[in-house]
Protein backbone atom coordinates (compact mmCIF):
# COMPACT_ATOMS: atom_id res chain seq x y z
CA UNK A 1 0.00 0.00 0.00
CA UNK A 2 1.05 3.23 -0.71
CA UNK A 3 0.38 5.04 3.25
CA UNK A 4 1.03 8.87 4.29
CA UNK A 5 1.14 10.24 7.79
CA UNK A 6 0.16 13.88 8.44
CA UNK A 7 1.21 15.55 11.91
CA UNK A 8 2.46 18.62 11.84
CA UNK A 9 4.49 18.74 14.99
CA UNK A 10 6.70 15.48 13.94
CA UNK A 11 9.52 17.58 12.64
CA UNK A 12 9.05 20.62 15.38
CA UNK A 13 8.93 18.49 18.72
CA UNK A 14 9.95 15.75 20.49
CA UNK A 15 6.83 13.79 22.28
CA UNK A 16 4.82 10.46 22.28
CA UNK A 17 2.80 10.85 19.17
CA UNK A 18 5.85 12.27 17.08
CA UNK A 19 7.42 8.96 18.26
CA UNK A 20 4.94 6.65 17.62
CA UNK A 21 4.79 8.32 13.74
CA UNK A 22 8.51 7.91 13.12
CA UNK A 23 8.34 4.53 14.69
CA UNK A 24 5.94 3.02 12.61
CA UNK A 25 6.68 4.90 9.85
CA UNK A 26 10.23 2.34 9.78
CA UNK A 27 8.04 -0.42 10.55
CA UNK A 28 5.33 -0.05 7.97
CA UNK A 29 8.61 0.30 5.22
CA UNK A 30 9.64 -2.87 6.30
CA UNK A 31 6.92 -4.46 5.74
CA UNK A 32 6.53 -3.39 1.84
CA UNK A 33 4.85 -0.73 2.08
CA UNK A 34 5.37 2.70 0.26
CA UNK A 35 5.81 5.50 3.17
CA UNK A 36 5.48 9.46 3.03
CA UNK A 37 5.38 11.86 6.23
CA UNK A 38 4.46 15.26 6.25
CA UNK A 39 5.53 17.79 8.81
CA UNK A 40 5.85 21.43 9.09
CA UNK A 41 9.19 23.44 8.23
CA UNK A 42 11.53 22.05 10.70
CA UNK A 43 14.74 20.38 11.45
CA UNK A 44 13.50 17.11 13.66
CA UNK A 45 14.28 14.22 12.22
CA UNK A 46 14.48 10.37 13.75
CA UNK A 47 17.09 7.89 11.97
CA UNK A 48 15.30 6.21 9.22
CA UNK A 49 18.67 3.95 8.73
CA UNK A 50 18.68 4.41 5.27
CA UNK A 51 15.07 3.62 4.54
CA UNK A 52 13.51 5.10 1.70
CA UNK A 53 10.78 6.97 3.69
CA UNK A 54 9.78 10.61 1.71
CA UNK A 55 9.92 13.23 4.44
CA UNK A 56 7.71 16.24 3.00
CA UNK A 57 7.34 19.48 5.01
CA UNK A 58 5.68 23.13 4.55
CA UNK A 59 4.95 26.20 6.10
CA UNK A 60 2.31 27.00 8.39
CA UNK A 61 1.25 29.58 11.27
CA UNK A 62 2.60 29.05 14.92
CA UNK A 63 -0.24 28.18 17.24
CA UNK A 64 1.35 31.16 19.29
CA UNK A 65 1.05 33.61 16.17
CA UNK A 66 -2.84 32.59 15.77
CA UNK A 67 -5.52 34.64 18.02
CA UNK A 68 -5.97 33.47 21.18
CA UNK A 69 -9.77 32.30 21.22
CA UNK A 70 -8.97 29.16 22.74
CA UNK A 71 -5.88 26.37 22.51
CA UNK A 72 -7.82 24.45 20.34
CA UNK A 73 -8.90 26.84 17.89
CA UNK A 74 -5.17 27.63 18.01
CA UNK A 75 -4.52 24.06 16.65
CA UNK A 76 -7.05 23.82 14.51
CA UNK A 77 -5.37 26.91 12.60
CA UNK A 78 -2.06 26.42 13.06
CA UNK A 79 -2.80 22.78 11.24
CA UNK A 80 -5.47 24.54 8.36
CA UNK A 81 -2.28 26.58 7.20
CA UNK A 82 -0.17 23.65 7.16
CA UNK A 83 -3.09 21.81 4.71
CA UNK A 84 -3.42 24.45 2.61
CA UNK A 85 0.77 24.48 1.83
CA UNK A 86 0.90 20.50 2.09
CA UNK A 87 -2.72 19.74 -0.24
CA UNK A 88 -1.37 20.01 -3.45
CA UNK A 89 0.97 17.39 -3.02
CA UNK A 90 -0.80 15.09 -0.50
CA UNK A 91 -3.25 14.94 -3.41
CA UNK A 92 -0.82 13.88 -6.05
CA UNK A 93 0.25 11.22 -4.66
CA UNK A 94 -2.84 8.94 -4.75
CA UNK A 95 -2.41 7.47 -0.96
CA UNK A 96 -4.44 4.13 -0.45
CA UNK A 97 -4.48 5.26 2.97
CA UNK A 98 -3.69 9.08 4.51
CA UNK A 99 -3.07 8.36 8.54
CA UNK A 100 -4.36 11.42 10.91
CA UNK A 101 -3.08 11.92 14.79
CA UNK A 102 -5.42 14.29 15.97
CA UNK A 103 -9.17 15.38 15.31
CA UNK A 104 -7.89 19.05 15.13
CA UNK A 105 -6.71 17.44 11.06
CA UNK A 106 -10.39 15.87 10.07
CA UNK A 107 -10.78 18.53 7.64
CA UNK A 108 -8.37 16.62 5.24
CA UNK A 109 -10.86 14.25 3.29
CA UNK A 110 -13.27 17.41 2.82
CA UNK A 111 -10.01 18.38 1.41
CA UNK A 112 -9.69 15.68 -1.32
CA UNK A 113 -11.70 16.03 -4.56
CA UNK A 114 -14.55 13.87 -4.82
CA UNK A 115 -12.93 11.41 -7.65
CA UNK A 116 -10.19 10.46 -4.48
CA UNK A 117 -9.71 6.92 -3.76
CA UNK A 118 -7.65 8.40 -0.85
CA UNK A 119 -9.03 6.90 2.71
CA UNK A 120 -8.67 8.14 5.93
CA UNK A 121 -7.61 6.53 9.03
CA UNK A 122 -7.46 8.54 13.10
CA UNK A 123 -4.72 7.00 14.86
CA UNK A 124 -5.58 8.19 18.57
CA UNK A 125 -3.02 9.04 21.34
CA UNK A 126 -5.62 11.01 23.25
CA UNK A 127 -8.68 13.23 23.62
CA UNK A 128 -7.96 16.07 22.00
CA UNK A 129 -11.95 17.04 21.42
CA UNK A 130 -13.43 20.16 20.20
CA UNK A 131 -17.24 20.92 18.99
CA UNK A 132 -17.83 20.08 15.62
CA UNK A 133 -15.07 17.11 15.48
CA UNK A 134 -17.80 14.62 15.43
CA UNK A 135 -19.23 15.71 11.95
CA UNK A 136 -15.97 15.60 10.40
CA UNK A 137 -15.45 12.59 12.02
CA UNK A 138 -17.88 10.59 9.39
CA UNK A 139 -15.51 10.54 6.68
CA UNK A 140 -12.94 8.70 8.98
CA UNK A 141 -12.74 4.99 7.06
CA UNK A 142 -10.53 3.39 9.97
CA UNK A 143 -10.12 4.12 13.91
CA UNK A 144 -7.33 2.71 15.48
CA UNK A 145 -6.45 3.37 19.16
CA UNK A 146 -3.28 3.00 21.87
CA UNK A 147 -4.71 1.44 24.65
CA UNK A 148 -8.14 -0.03 25.97
CA UNK A 149 -8.91 2.53 27.61
CA UNK A 150 -8.22 5.51 24.98
CA UNK A 151 -10.41 3.16 22.69
CA UNK A 152 -13.44 3.94 25.49
CA UNK A 153 -12.88 7.33 25.14
CA UNK A 154 -12.96 7.26 21.29
CA UNK A 155 -16.08 5.47 21.81
CA UNK A 156 -17.85 7.04 24.04
CA UNK A 157 -17.35 10.35 22.56
CA UNK A 158 -17.45 9.22 18.47
CA UNK A 159 -19.28 6.27 18.88
CA UNK A 160 -16.97 4.19 16.95
CA UNK A 161 -14.88 1.38 19.02
CA UNK A 162 -11.70 2.08 17.31
CA UNK A 163 -9.10 -0.97 17.04
CA UNK A 164 -6.48 -1.02 19.48
CA UNK A 165 -3.10 -1.22 18.31
CA UNK A 166 -1.06 0.19 21.20
CA UNK A 167 2.19 1.90 21.00
CA UNK A 168 5.61 0.35 20.78
CA UNK A 169 9.04 0.40 22.10
CA UNK A 170 12.37 0.03 19.63
CA UNK A 171 13.49 -2.64 22.54
CA UNK A 172 17.07 -2.43 20.56
CA UNK A 173 17.37 1.47 21.54
CA UNK A 174 15.58 0.85 24.50
CA UNK A 175 17.68 -2.26 26.61
CA UNK A 176 19.44 -2.81 29.53
CA UNK A 177 23.17 -1.20 29.27
CA UNK A 178 25.94 -0.80 31.84
CA UNK A 179 26.73 3.12 31.84
CA UNK A 180 29.09 5.40 33.94
CA UNK A 181 26.21 8.19 33.75
CA UNK A 182 25.24 7.38 37.82
CA UNK A 183 29.14 8.25 38.61
CA UNK A 184 29.22 11.22 36.25
CA UNK A 185 25.69 12.56 38.15
CA UNK A 186 27.58 11.95 41.54
CA UNK A 187 24.63 9.45 42.81
CA UNK A 188 26.63 6.88 44.95
CA UNK A 189 26.18 3.24 44.60
CA UNK A 190 24.09 2.53 47.26
CA UNK A 191 21.57 5.47 46.94
CA UNK A 192 18.20 4.35 45.43
CA UNK A 193 18.05 6.61 42.41
CA UNK A 194 13.98 7.03 40.82
CA UNK A 195 13.89 9.08 37.17
CA UNK A 196 11.31 10.45 35.58
CA UNK A 197 11.60 11.57 31.83
CA UNK A 198 9.25 13.98 29.98
CA UNK A 199 7.02 17.24 29.74
CA UNK A 200 7.14 19.22 32.87
CA UNK A 201 3.18 20.11 33.13
CA UNK A 202 1.42 19.43 36.06
CA UNK A 203 -0.91 16.50 35.37
CA UNK A 204 2.49 14.52 35.19
CA UNK A 205 2.41 14.53 38.58
CA UNK A 206 5.97 15.33 39.90
CA UNK A 207 4.70 17.86 42.63
CA UNK A 208 3.37 14.59 44.59
CA UNK A 209 6.37 12.71 43.78
CA UNK A 210 8.21 15.40 45.61
CA UNK A 211 5.88 15.41 48.28
CA UNK A 212 6.99 11.59 48.72
CA UNK A 213 10.64 12.89 48.78
CA UNK A 214 10.02 14.91 51.60
CA UNK A 215 8.26 12.19 53.72
CA UNK A 216 11.77 10.14 53.19
CA UNK A 217 13.93 13.16 53.53
CA UNK A 218 17.80 12.63 54.95
CA UNK A 219 17.54 8.86 53.36
CA UNK A 220 19.62 7.07 50.80
CA UNK A 221 16.87 8.28 48.04
CA UNK A 222 17.01 10.85 45.45
CA UNK A 223 14.56 11.64 42.35
CA UNK A 224 15.81 12.53 39.01
CA UNK A 225 13.30 14.82 36.93
CA UNK A 226 14.86 14.77 33.42
CA UNK A 227 13.14 17.29 31.19
CA UNK A 228 11.35 20.63 30.72
CA UNK A 229 8.21 22.15 30.40
CA UNK A 230 5.79 25.17 31.97
CA UNK A 231 5.61 23.92 35.34
CA UNK A 232 9.81 23.63 35.58
CA UNK A 233 10.38 26.75 38.16
CA UNK A 234 7.62 26.04 40.49
CA UNK A 235 9.06 22.51 40.90
CA UNK A 236 12.68 23.96 41.50
CA UNK A 237 11.02 26.30 43.95
CA UNK A 238 9.11 23.58 45.69
CA UNK A 239 11.76 21.04 46.31
CA UNK A 240 14.13 24.01 47.67
CA UNK A 241 11.23 25.50 49.66
CA UNK A 242 11.40 21.98 51.21
CA UNK A 243 15.21 21.55 51.70
CA UNK A 244 15.31 18.68 49.39
CA UNK A 245 17.78 20.38 46.55
CA UNK A 246 19.76 17.28 47.69
CA UNK A 247 17.62 14.57 46.71
CA UNK A 248 15.64 16.37 43.84
CA UNK A 249 17.94 16.63 40.89
CA UNK A 250 16.58 18.41 37.74
CA UNK A 251 18.24 17.61 34.22
CA UNK A 252 17.48 19.07 30.66
CA UNK A 253 15.66 17.74 28.57
CA UNK A 254 17.96 15.14 26.50
CA UNK A 255 17.68 13.39 23.10
CA UNK A 256 15.58 10.38 22.76
CA UNK A 257 18.60 7.86 21.86
CA UNK A 258 20.74 9.12 25.53
CA UNK A 259 17.58 8.24 27.50
CA UNK A 260 18.09 4.74 27.85
CA UNK A 261 21.80 5.63 29.33
CA UNK A 262 19.67 7.56 32.15
CA UNK A 263 17.50 4.41 32.76
CA UNK A 264 20.11 2.56 32.76
CA UNK A 265 21.95 4.62 35.80
CA UNK A 266 18.86 4.37 37.55
CA UNK A 267 17.22 1.71 40.27
CA UNK A 268 13.20 2.55 39.16
CA UNK A 269 11.28 5.28 37.01
CA UNK A 270 8.77 6.96 38.69
CA UNK A 271 5.55 8.16 36.90
CA UNK A 272 2.97 9.85 38.63
CA UNK A 273 0.80 11.01 36.45
CA UNK A 274 -2.56 12.82 37.71
CA UNK A 275 -4.25 12.75 34.11
CA UNK A 276 -5.46 10.56 31.93
CA UNK A 277 -2.87 9.04 29.87
CA UNK A 278 -3.58 6.98 27.26
CA UNK A 279 -0.48 4.51 26.81
CA UNK A 280 2.79 6.09 28.88
CA UNK A 281 5.50 5.58 26.08
CA UNK A 282 8.39 6.74 28.65
CA UNK A 283 6.95 4.05 31.21
CA UNK A 284 7.43 1.13 28.41
CA UNK A 285 10.80 2.70 27.17
CA UNK A 286 12.08 2.58 31.31
CA UNK A 287 10.44 -1.12 31.40
CA UNK A 288 12.27 -2.15 28.29
CA UNK A 289 15.42 -0.98 29.84
CA UNK A 290 14.96 -3.64 32.84
CA UNK A 291 13.47 -1.47 35.32
CA UNK A 292 10.45 -1.95 37.71
CA UNK A 293 8.19 1.35 37.70
CA UNK A 294 6.13 3.36 40.24
CA UNK A 295 3.11 4.58 38.19
CA UNK A 296 -0.59 6.01 38.85
CA UNK A 297 -3.44 3.67 38.31
CA UNK A 298 -5.05 5.99 36.08
CA UNK A 299 -5.94 6.07 32.38
CA UNK A 300 -3.94 3.52 30.20
CA UNK A 301 -1.10 3.27 32.23
CA UNK A 302 -2.29 -0.55 34.26
CA UNK A 303 -2.30 -1.89 30.60
CA UNK A 304 1.08 -0.91 30.29
CA UNK A 305 2.48 -1.92 33.67
CA UNK A 306 -0.12 -5.00 34.27
CA UNK A 307 -1.66 -4.98 37.90
CA UNK A 308 0.15 -7.86 39.04
CA UNK A 309 2.79 -6.12 41.13
CA UNK A 310 5.51 -8.20 38.58
CA UNK A 311 6.91 -5.57 36.54
CA UNK A 312 5.73 -2.42 38.51
CA UNK A 313 4.09 -0.61 40.72
CA UNK A 314 0.84 0.78 40.69
CA UNK A 315 0.08 3.75 43.30
CA UNK A 316 -3.73 5.91 43.56
CA UNK A 317 -2.72 9.30 41.32
CA UNK A 318 -1.98 12.22 44.04
CA UNK A 319 -1.36 10.18 46.89
CA UNK A 320 2.20 10.67 47.74
CA UNK A 321 1.88 8.05 50.96
CA UNK A 322 1.23 5.25 48.61
CA UNK A 323 4.82 6.06 46.41
CA UNK A 324 6.68 6.04 49.65
CA UNK A 325 5.44 2.50 50.42
CA UNK A 326 6.31 1.42 46.64
CA UNK A 327 9.65 3.19 47.06
CA UNK A 328 10.62 1.64 50.25
CA UNK A 329 9.08 -1.69 48.87
CA UNK A 330 11.76 -1.80 45.84
CA UNK A 331 14.72 -0.97 48.33
CA UNK A 332 14.10 -3.74 50.62
CA UNK A 333 13.79 -6.33 48.24
CA UNK A 334 16.83 -8.06 48.06
CA UNK A 335 17.64 -7.47 44.42
CA UNK A 336 16.64 -3.82 45.18
CA UNK A 337 13.44 -4.59 42.17
CA UNK A 338 16.30 -6.05 39.55
CA UNK A 339 14.38 -9.50 39.02
CA UNK A 340 11.09 -7.27 38.51
CA UNK A 341 12.57 -5.38 36.36
CA UNK A 342 14.11 -8.16 34.24
CA UNK A 343 9.84 -9.52 33.79
CA UNK A 344 9.23 -5.65 32.63
CA UNK A 345 11.25 -5.73 29.67
CA UNK A 346 10.19 -9.18 28.94
CA UNK A 347 6.55 -7.99 29.44
CA UNK A 348 7.42 -5.15 27.17
CA UNK A 349 9.00 -7.48 24.53
CA UNK A 350 5.97 -9.72 24.00
CA UNK A 351 3.47 -7.51 23.93
CA UNK A 352 4.74 -3.73 23.05
CA UNK A 353 7.55 -3.26 20.30
CA UNK A 354 6.70 -1.36 17.46
CA UNK A 355 6.71 -3.92 15.20
CA UNK A 356 3.69 -5.41 17.24
CA UNK A 357 1.80 -2.00 16.70
CA UNK A 358 2.55 -1.69 13.04
CA UNK A 359 0.86 -5.14 12.65
CA UNK A 360 -1.88 -4.38 14.49
CA UNK A 361 -2.45 -1.26 12.80
CA UNK A 362 -2.30 -3.43 9.02
CA UNK A 363 -4.89 -5.48 10.15
CA UNK A 364 -7.11 -2.94 10.98
CA UNK A 365 -6.77 -1.08 7.42
CA UNK A 366 -7.30 -4.26 5.84
CA UNK A 367 -10.58 -5.01 8.13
Amino acid sequence: MKIGIIDVTITMSYGGIQTAVWELAKQLHDAGHEVHLYGGNGDIRHNLAGRQIQVHTYPYTPRDNVIDLGGRFRRIVERYTFARHAKKEVISQHFDWVILTKPFDFFWPSMMPKSSSTRFCYMSGGTSFFKGDRRLGKKISAWVACSHFNAWQIQHHFKQFPSVIYNGVDIEKFRPMTTPLREQLGINESTFLLSFAGRLVGWKGLSVAIDAIEKLKGEDVKLLIIGAGDDLERLKSKATAKGLAEQVIFHPPVEHNTLPEFYAASDAGIFPSTGDEAFGITIAEAMACAKPVIASHIGGIPEVVGNEGSAGLLVAPGNADEIVMAINHLRTLSDRGKSMGEKARLRIKSRYTWQHSAQRLLQALAS
